[in-house]
């Protein structure tokens, strides 16, 4: 009896270096100060504004035309091509964002495995406790940037 109450006391002791150490990260942060992602966020608003001179263009060759056959034409053809350069758009849009989560994600579970820590989450959903290992990962982020993408890590 004695026996079974010391082993059962001595797993008892070391349950708390079993549990899991809990890192965190503001992930909204990572994304926002991530010089790869400053960078296609740039991007983006530039393909966005382009799209919109489109727009712009169309609308000033639209008022030039007389006919109602030639307008209908030219409304007909300007959404088509509209649709294909928004679509062209969104599936940019989607391609980097996934380049910058893998990256982000990556980073993470590096900044993790060097530090010993189990388990990460967002830091949003952490009220107390954890490590947080937001500016290792961001520091990992955009070292990684500069090493592999040079010019477009430049803040």
């Amino acid at each position: 009896m004695k026996k079974l109450l010391a082993t059962l006391v001595l797993a008892l002791m070391t349950l708390p270096v079993m549990a899991d150490t809990v890192g965190m990260v503001n992930y909204r942060e990572l994304v926002a100060n991530y010089a790869k992602a400053k960078s296609a966020m740039s991007e983006l608003e530039d393909k966005t504004n382009e799209l919109q001179r489109y727009l712009l263009d169309k609308e000033q060759e639209f008022k030039k035309l007389d006919s109602a056959v030639q307008k209908k034409n030219f409304e007909d053809a300007t959404a088509k091509q509209f649709a294909q350069k928004q679509d062209a758009l969104e599936k940019y849009r989607i391609k980097k964002e996934t380049e910058i989560d893998a990256a982000i994600t990556g980073a993470i579970k590096q900044v993790a495995m060097e530090n010993n820590i189990q388990t990460v989450v967002d830091s949003r959903v952490v009220f107390f406790g954890g490590v947080d290992i937001t500016d290792k990962v961001l520091k990992k982020l955009n070292l990684i940037c500069l090493i592999i993408y040079e010019k477009n890590c430049q803040e």
